[in-house]
C-alpha cells in the first residue's frame, strides 16, 4: 500500500490555506463531516493555552507515578472547549463497529477490548489494551472514518474526548503530540502482529502459557504471590482466538504438566512455584 500524500488530511487543509491580496492569511473554512471548523495557523492566544493544556496533559500521562489511577480531578486542569471529560461503565461501548469517528478519544484510565465481528455475526477478541490510549488515528488521517471494531469497556475507563480538527491542527504543529500518536500506533502494529503470530505458530498449550504469563505481568510480576485467573472459558477463548473445548483442552494439558490447578468453580490456580517453571519455558 502506497502513501498518497494529496489525500493525507493535514496535507491538503495545509494546501487549503490562501492569502488574499493585502498578504493576510485566509483560512479555509470548509468542514469535513461530522468535524468542527478548521481554523487558522495563527490561533487566538486561547486556542494556544487548549494546545498547551494538550500537551501538559500528554506529558503527564507519559510520566506515570507506579500504584496510582488517574481521576477525574488529576484530568480537570486539562479539559476546555476541546476536551472534554468522558465515562465508560464496565462491559459498556466505547465505541461501535461501523460507527463514524466524530471525536479523537483518549482513554486516560482503564481497560477496554478491541473486538471484531463478522458479517455472519461471529466475533473474536483482537486485544487487551490497557490506557493510556488513543482511538481514532487511523480514521482520523485517512478517507475511511469508519471503526470497524466494537472497542468495549472492560473495567470502568476514564477518558478525554477531543474534536478532531483541534488535534489534527495540534499534530501538525507540536512535535510532542506527533511522537504520542507515532507511539500508539506502533503499539496497535505490535498487537497486531502478536495476535496473528500467536493464531499461525502457537499451539493450543503454546497459546495457553502466552496468557498465563501475561495474566502475571498485568498482575504485577510478582514473584512471592500466586495467581488466580477467574475469567470464563468462553472469555479466554475469544481473547486467544480458539475454541472453548481448545481452551480446555490446553488447560489440562497444564494439568497434566504441574503447571496449574484448576477449582471447582472454573478459576485457574499457579502457585509462585508454577510461575517459576512457566517463565523458565522456551516458547
Amino acid at each position: 500500500m502506497t502513501f498518497d500524500m494529496f489525500r493525507c488530511p493535514g496535507f491538503r487543509y495545509a494546501m487549503g490555506n490562501k492569502t488574499n491580496k493585502n498578504g493576510s492569511q485566509m483560512t479555509d473554512q470548509r468542514s469535513r463531516t461530522g468535524m468542527a471548523e478548521w481554523w487558522p495557523m495563527q490561533g487566538s492566544e486561547r486556542v494556544e493555552k487548549e494546545f498547551d493544556q494538550l500537551i501538559q496533559l500528554l506529558q503527564m500521562l507519559d510520566k506515570p507515578v507506579i500504584g496510582k489511577k488517574f481521576t477525574s480531578a488529576d484530568l480537570q486542569p486539562y479539559l476546555n472547549k476541546y476536551m472534554t471529560l468522558a465515562r465508560y461503565p464496565k462491559e459498556k461501548p466505547i465505541v461501535v463497529c461501523n460507527q463514524v469517528l466524530t471525536k479523537m478519544i483518549l482513554v486516560v484510565e482503564g481497560e477496554f477490548c478491541l473486538m471484531r465481528s463478522s458479517a455472519k455475526g461471529g466475533s473474536g477478541m483482537i486485544a487487551r489494551v490497557w490506557g493510556p490510549e488513543f482511538l481514532g488515528i487511523m480514521q482520523l488521517v485517512s478517507d475511511d472514518k469508519v471503526f470497524y471494531s466494537n472497542i468495549v469497556a472492560s473495567s470502568n475507563c476514564l477518558a478525554v474526548k477531543i474534536d478532531c480538527e483541534f488535534f489534527l491542527q495540534a499534530m501538525r504543529r507540536y512535535s510532542v503530540v506527533s511522537y504520542a500518536c507515532v507511539e500508539s500506533m506502533s503499539r496497535a502494529m505490535t498487537r497486531n502482529y502478536s495476535h496473528i503470530e500467536r493464531l499461525n505458530f502457537f499451539t493450543a498449550r503454546e497459546n495457553m502459557l502466552y496468557y498465563l504469563h501475561r495474566k502475571w505481568t498485568e498482575a504485577g510480576e510478582n514473584e512471592d504471590q500466586p495467581l488466580c485467573i477467574s475469567e470464563k472459558r468462553a472469555v479466554i477463548a475469544s481473547e486467544l482466538g480458539v475454541t472453548v473445548r481448545t481452551v480446555c483442552r490446553a488447560l489440562n494439558e497444564l494439568k497434566k504438566e504441574g503447571l496449574i490447578t484448576t477449582t471447582s468453580n472454573g478459576n485457574i490456580h499457579c502457585t509462585p512455584e508454577q510461575l517459576t517453571k512457566i517463565r523458565e519455558l522456551d516458547l
